[in-house]
């Protein structure tokens, strides 16, 4: 999964931890330091670990027998590399679920216009809450009217 910032990688990396316990993944993001990142990129490489969670760097790791690829958020300006040939990272998992046949999830709060592109031409298919989920699940926003005023003047 690739994530816009270390901070969210890193909620997403305890999320995972809590979730299937430790070293079933691994955590590829610059706050980690060379070392460390290399380390867990050759436990990838070796096959000793088939989860990655990180920020843009991720989109590359060396998984066997790649099952999903994630990304959150396309349309954070992080995701793409400011250096010349300029990757960005919802393209490189497109290739990558394209060539090695697995599937490719891409979450948002709000769809890019790459992303609509993909469920217009029928490459993707949206995954939505239907209307009546999203309002049982969202806060209740009231505003104040004349009746409010009236009452409590």
């Amino acid at each position: 999964a690739v994530l816009p910032d270390g901070r969210a990688a890193a909620r997403v990396d305890a999320a995972l931890t809590a979730l299937v316990g430790a070293g079933r993944h691994v955590l590829l993001t610059a706050d980690a330091g060379a070392e460390a990142r290399y380390r867990r990129w050759l436990a990838v490489n070796r096959g000793q670990v088939r989860c990655v969670v990180g920020t843009r760097a991720a989109m590359f790791a060396p998984v066997h027998d790649l099952g999903l690829v994630a990304i959150w958020d396309d349309g954070d300006s992080s995701h793409r590399d400011p250096r010349e040939p300029m990757p960005h990272a919802r393209e490189v998992l497109l290739l990558r679920s394209a060539r090695e046949s697995c599937g490719f999830l891409l979450g948002a709060h709000g769809s890019t216009v790459e992303a609509a592109q993909l469920v217009e031409t029928g490459w993707a298919r949206p995954l939505a809450a239907d209307r009546d989920a999203v309002r049982a699940s969202a806060p209740l926003v009231r505003t104040v009217g004349d009746g409010d005023e009236a009452r409590d003047p």
